[in-house]
């Protein structure tokens, strides 16, 4: 399959800015709200402090409306004790220096306790953000490090296992023994089994990579479809599973030849296996116009699926039947996968287990 760099979503590097917008979106907030607290805490200042000086001029005023011949000791000392924040001398209150020290010092306390609050909540935020970040970036290195691995060993296991199958091939052509014919052709198709699972392995760490780039062109799709169940027929007859297909004239698409090829190989192939997992004997291939888009629906009476998880079978590594259903359970993702980078859509419907399936590819018509 040809490959290009192109620009790809990454993961980590999503989560990474998902965290910084959090962590700005924080500061922002606890921002605002120490502001916040800070106007409540200087609007109670101003309040206390108006307070204060209407109390000293409402006990001016009482003083200063006593006759001269009435002693105003004990009234003073009656509003010291209801009024400790007033000072009064020669019939004249006034508040006292300390009361208006002790109303600043205490705004001043509330506004760092404030601060401190919102410099630990943002602290403490910074600290989980960097140890979520490593956790992500580490996990992020784990990853390529293991598609790395399987992309290497895939590649590793390619090249002798097409000499392999060639030297299979020579053999069976060469010999006139009937058994040795048949173990070679077993071989051969062990070989094909083998290198479509590599292929696969491939295909998913280009995919994953970002690095597939998607040409378009004219293609016939007649010839595409009959190409991709040419390539099974030997290997479905063996197994005792006829195929179908039934497309209607001049229907052309627009794609990517190595791509349409890689989608309907994976496609028939897992309609292959679940037949054989089901005990099924038939795949229906058909493909068609429908109004503005060109679909290609590939139908078997094999092992089916539940029909909650329609949308979970093309989940990587998910197999319909796990214990019945044969392969790694990436030829659905990989279909999926394709098709979104080319511009179509895949779907899939079962009746139930052992009711088969029918999965459905489309892509716009061209114009």
């Amino acid at each position: 399959m040809r490959m290009g760099m192109i620009h790809s979503g990454n993961a980590s590097k999503a989560l990474q800015i998902g965290f910084l917008v959090v962590l700005a979106a924080s500061i922002a907030q606890v921002a605002w709200w120490i502001a916040d607290q800070v106007n409540l805490a200087h609007g109670y200042r101003d309040q206390v402090a108006a307070l204060f000086e209407a109390d000293a001029k409402a006990v001016t005023t009482v003083l200063a409306t006593l006759p001269d011949a009435i002693d105003s000791a004990p009234l003073d000392d009656q509003f010291n004790q209801l009024m400790p924040h007033l000072r009064i001398d020669a019939a004249q209150a006034s508040v006292r220096p300390e009361a208006r020290a002790d109303l600043a010092a205490e705004v001043s306390s509330r506004i760092n306790r404030y601060a401190w609050e919102g410099g630990f909540f943002l602290l403490v935020l910074l600290g989980g953000m960097a140890v979520l970040t490593g956790a992500i970036r580490h996990d992020a290195q784990l990853r390529r490090r293991q598609q790395d691995f399987l992309a290497a060993v895939s590649h590793e296991f390619k090249s002798p296992l097409a000499s392999m199958r060639l030297a299979a091939e020579t053999l069976t052509l060469r010999t006139a023994d009937a058994n040795s014919r048949r173990l070679g052709q077993r071989l051969l198709e062990d070989g094909d089994r083998l290198l479509g699972m590599v292929d696969n392995l491939l295909d998913t760490a280009r995919i994953e990579e970002g690095r597939l780039e998607v040409r378009r062109e004219a293609l016939p799709l007649a010839a595409l479809v009959a190409a991709a169940c040419a390539r099974i027929a030997d290997e479905a007859a063996g197994r005792g599973v006829h195929i179908d297909s039934t497309v209607a004239e001049g229907i052309g698409l627009d794609g990517d030849a190595e791509v349409i090829e890689t989608v309907l190989r994976n496609l028939l192939d897992n309609a292959l296996k679940a037949c054989v997992a089901g005990k099924g004997s038939a795949i229906r291939v058909c493909a068609e116009r429908r109004g503005k888009a060109v679909t290609v629906t590939v139908d078997d009476d094999g092992i089916g699926f539940p029909r909650k998880d329609a949308a979970r079978i093309f989940d990587k590594f998910y197999r319909a039947g796990q214990e019945h259903m044969p392969g790694t359970g990436l030829g659905l993702y990989i279909v999926a996968r394709l098709m979104a980078l080319s511009g179509g859509s895949v779907t899939a419907h079962s009746g139930g287990p052992g009711q088969g399936a029918s999965v459905t590819l489309t892509w716009p018509a061209p114009s």
